[in-house]
């Protein structure tokens, strides 16, 4: 059984997926990591089959397995947990298919999961210039949110957005999530810290993709942020979410 896998959500990402296969492929051949490498297909209409079937042969020290998601599309969230389900590794790390995530950190990442870490994630907002390529909205929208997060939750985090991480997976699965939207990934992050995981923060630089499954659309986002933490804030005065 591999240590770990990786899971590629994609949706029509046939262009990016390639480059960031050999991304993926020197990162865990230069650390000799034990992976498994799940692309998983939400319904694509490009060829991102087509590509991911001929990346599956040539590198075959990934372990890729290409499993498809035939149910209607729910979104990311629902992407999310179909990965994990179908994964096998203690540890999972969950990386955009348009390559603007810093997957060279994968070892920094696996070392703490390994020292006992149950999520591992990027911040972006830690060292000086990693947010120089978002989105000035984006920033200013990250910014409001950690400020609630520390109001509600008593809880500095330092970047409650960030969807690069890696998790324990059984660790994850015992909690459940629930969120079908991006709002898994504070999601995540909440019920890791509430349930007394330990989180750990790697500073890391992260590219913007102006399209893609990466892409986060605010206004129709907001209210599932809104409502997981809220449902957070909850819990701590015993209304359980989990």
């Amino acid at each position: 059984m591999a240590e770990l896998s990786i899971i590629i959500p994609c949706l029509n990402e046939s262009q990016g997926l390639p480059a960031l296969i050999e991304r993926i492929e020197k990162v865990c051949v230069d650390g000799d990591l034990d992976v498994e490498t799940i692309i998983l297909d939400d319904g694509s209409t490009d060829q991102t089959i087509e590509v991911a079937k001929a990346l599956q042969s040539k590198h075959r020290s990934l372990n890729i397995r290409i499993v498809h998601r035939f149910e209607p599309r729910r979104g990311y969230g629902a992407l999310i947990r179909y990965g994990l389900a179908c994964a096998i590794g203690r540890y999972c790390l969950m990386v955009a298919a348009d390559g603007t995530h810093p997957i060279e950190s994968l070892p920094t990442y696996l070392g703490e999961a390994r020292k006992g870490a149950q999520l591992v994630q990027c911040t972006r907002y830690e060292r000086f210039g990693d947010s120089d390529s978002i989105p000035m909205r984006f920033r200013r929208y990250v910014a409001v949110y950690r400020v609630l997060v520390r109001w509600l939750l008593g809880w500095d985090v330092r970047d409650p957005t960030c969807a690069y991480r890696l998790v324990e997976r059984v660790y994850l699965l015992a909690i459940g999530i629930r969120s079908n939207s991006h709002a898994v990934v504070p999601e995540i992050s909440f019920k890791v810290w509430l349930s007394g995981g330990k989180v750990v923060f790697v500073p890391g630089r992260q590219s913007f993709a102006p399209r893609g499954i990466s892409q986060f659309m605010f206004f129709r986002e907001a209210t599932s942020y809104v409502y997981v933490l809220s449902r957070a804030w909850l819990h701590r005065f015993g209304i359980a979410w989990f």
